[in-house]
């Protein structure tokens, strides 16, 4: 598994290497769903859903779906970006709000048990007929991805829900001293890890020991200068105060890569040109240094 994922990965630098983006060859226009929905523990959570709109040349449904979360005192609007760019390209997404991690342990486990609920929802969705999402949404292809203390939350709820997601991405996540704990059981098709500098914004790269504790191999790939805010897209004024500012281009990034991971991990067809995958290619972006990736194997 490491090693397919790491190669992805390293075709798919050439996105983050300051050139063109890929010429579009039939973008998916998009409809957001925006409500309110009360999970199975009685949380009311607010939030947006951003589904593909066919046409007669897009590939048609069912498409995957991915839940995106939020980081700490952050909100779904610091997503929209991201979750539309995924939408445009074949995948269904939601992104809710979280309840307020203020509350301690017993906080961030109602976020990971809203987590679950809210793929269980999707799924329950799509296969009621009227539904607006009936017949959208492939259950057997459900990705989880989190930022900062959102990734806390996707990792968890996808060990939980086991062969019920397929991939996991975690954009400079932040773990809790839980969720290390957690590391050797987790147990998921497709997994990939996104950072930005150390800083403690992000709990100096503590994501990387979360990596260290995976019963399966990885990969630490951080982001040359990219700051904690750089995975939102927008980020705002505050985020870019305390934690050191953002780039327009590092945010492009975050959002690129997120795609292309799930793009192969859910087996979304392409709406767009490839990147040149070649090998000179590759190893002239990872000698401009934008990004780095360091193996991580787990101790026998």
């Amino acid at each position: 598994m490491c090693t397919r994922l790491r190669a992805v990965l390293a075709v798919h630098l050439l996105a983050v290497l300051g050139l063109a983006a890929p010429a579009a060859a039939g973008l998916f226009d998009v409809r957001v769903e925006t409500g309110r929905r009360e999970t199975a523990l009685g949380d009311t959570v607010a939030y947006d859903l951003y589904s593909p709109i066919m046409t007669g040349t897009d590939p048609p449904p069912p498409w995957p779906a991915v839940v995106l979360n939020h980081g700490f005192a952050r909100s779904k609007r610091f997503h929209v970006r991201n979750a539309r760019y995924l939408a445009r390209r074949g995948i269904v997404v939601l992104v809710p709000n979280q309840v307020s991690l203020l509350g301690g342990a017993s906080a961030q486990l109602r976020n990971i048990a809203n987590t679950q609920d809210h793929v269980e929802w999707l799924k329950e969705r799509t296969a009621t007929p009227g539904d607006s999402l009936f017949g959208l949404v492939d259950p057997l292809r459900v990705g989880l991805a989190g930022h900062s203390a959102g990734g806390a939350i996707a990792f968890e709820a996808a060990r939980a829900l086991g062969p019920n997601v397929e991939a996991l991405l975690l954009l400079d996540a932040v773990p809790w001293s839980r969720t290390l704990g957690l590391a050797t059981s987790l147990d998921v098709p497709h997994f990939a890890s996104l950072r930005s500098e150390a800083s403690a914004c992000n709990a100096r790269g503590r994501v990387r020991q979360l990596l260290s504790g995976l019963s399966f191999p990885s990969d630490d790939v951080r982001l040359v200068r990219a700051t904690h805010c750089d995975p939102e897209s927008p980020t705002d004024a505050l985020c870019a105060l305390f934690c050191g500012g953002t780039s327009a281009s590092r945010r492009w990034g975050y959002q690129r890569l997120l795609y292309l991971f799930f793009q192969d991990a859910l087996g979304v067809p392409s709406v767009e040109s490839r990147p040149d995958p070649s090998g000179a290619a590759v190893l002239r972006g990872v000698t401009k240094g934008v990004l780095v990736v360091r193996p991580v194997v787990p101790e026998p």
